[in-house]
């Protein structure tokens, strides 16, 4: 496929949901053949980032004209995330490692291009790159190979040196707003429209936390939110039984997703004829090692998320706000209860515990223990200790 196609390609491979602007850059970039090298996708995360990274994928291996017609094989792999044109990188526990950069990154692009002829390398959280790693990887940018365009993803730009952001071209993705959750949200399995509004509020405009809330989350929001009154109601132990039943949740989340890596796998086994190579054999289990802990991490941050959330509606409550606007107003009732029974200063204190055991996590706490000390720490408050 040419970069310099002479058409756009159809819109079919690039529905990215409330990016009309980064899809229309894109798509232009690619029939120009004005690519560039490298392109640092600014915006909140998760907002369409790895859509569009798959898309344009899709369009460059792509064999037809116009490019990405999005039935093909190629393009099918590539917008499931699975054609080897498309490698991701995401953080090693907290940070991008410079031992990352140098064993992977570099690597990975200095091979020859392969099946499509093009290397799409994504950096996943790049703004998570210290110092060290930043520097390494201004080499590559510096010496960009042939037909290989990086693709980083910066919830933070400022985090990131400017001799790296300068040799990025720039491309803004919106935060999503209600109307396009909503429309995201009439899609998904949602038993009732209260469901359906409620997962819209609480997803923090992510639409991969709205599926996940589809997907069984709120049921879990729901356990989350009713901890303080269970608390009051009980004992102190239901910190620990709510700190293991989300840990039990972060293991069967994790081992979804080594299923579907393992899947992949077999995928390619099968394109080298029943053997994995050595190289790739270790690369996939690296990458399950990692696609198991970000599984894990993403079910306890989003445990805490509906904690600081149900922490700040309570809060709105006692300090005399309309609890119909708040994330969890389907449930006046609740919010009243806690309102009354937890002091603003302690919903105040509890917010900020949460919001700190968040930034732990981030740095490699062990999830399971700081939840429950978090947890230990609320029940101490709503029991009054």
């Amino acid at each position: 496929m040419s970069a310099a196609a002479s058409e756009a390609p159809p819109r079919g491979i690039w529905e990215i949901p409330g990016q009309p602007r980064a899809v229309e850059v894109l798509q232009r970039a690619v029939a120009t053949g004005e690519l560039g090298h490298a392109w640092a996708f600014t915006g909140p995360e998760g907002v369409g980032q790895e859509h569009a990274a798959r898309s344009l994928t899709a369009a460059l291996v792509c064999p037809h004209e116009p490019a990405g017609c999005g039935a093909c094989h190629p393009c099918q792999r590539a917008l499931a995330g699975t054609h080897p044109a498309l490698q991701a990188f995401a953080p090693t526990g907290a940070m991008h490692r410079v031992e990352d950069v140098r064993t992977r990154w570099l690597p990975a692009a200095s091979l020859s291009a392969g099946e499509g002829g093009w290397k799409v390398l994504h950096v996943r959280l790049a703004d998570r790159m210290n110092l060290a790693a930043a520097n390494a990887f201004l080499k590559g940018l510096e010496e960009p190979p042939p037909r290989t365009v990086w693709l980083l993803d910066l919830a933070d730009p400022d985090a990131l040196p400017e001799t790296i952001l300068s040799r990025c071209r720039p491309l803004r993705f919106a935060a999503l707003d209600a109307a396009t959750l909503a429309d995201l949200a009439a899609d998904l399995p949602f038993d009732d429209e209260g469901d359906r509004a409620l997962a819209v509020r609480a997803c923090l405009g992510s639409p991969a936390r709205l599926a996940e809330l589809a997907d069984g989350g709120l049921a879990a929001l729901r356990a989350h939110r009713a901890v303080p009154r269970r608390m009051r109601a009980e004992t102190q132990a239901v910190a620990i039984e709510e700190a293991f039943a989300i840990e039990q949740r972060a293991e069967a989340r994790a081992k979804a997703a080594a299923k579907d890596l393992a899947d992949q796998r077999d995928e390619l086994k099968e394109l080298h004829g029943g053997t994995l190579p050595r190289e790739l054999t270790a690369e996939f289990e690296s990458a399950e090692n990692r696609r198991k802990r970000d599984a894990r991490t993403a079910v306890v941050r989003a445990a805490l998320d509906d904690l600081a959330s149900w922490y700040r509606d309570v809060l709105l409550v006692a300090t005399g706000g309309d609890p119909a606007e708040a994330v969890h107003a389907d449930d006046p009732e609740g919010l009243a209860a806690d309102a009354a029974a937890i002091p603003p200063a302690a919903l105040l204190a509890g917010l900020d515990a949460i919001l700190t055991t968040r930034e732990a996590l981030a740095a490699n706490a062990q999830p399971r223990l700081a939840v429950e000390a978090l947890l230990m720490g609320l029940a101490a408050d709503a029991l009054g200790r």
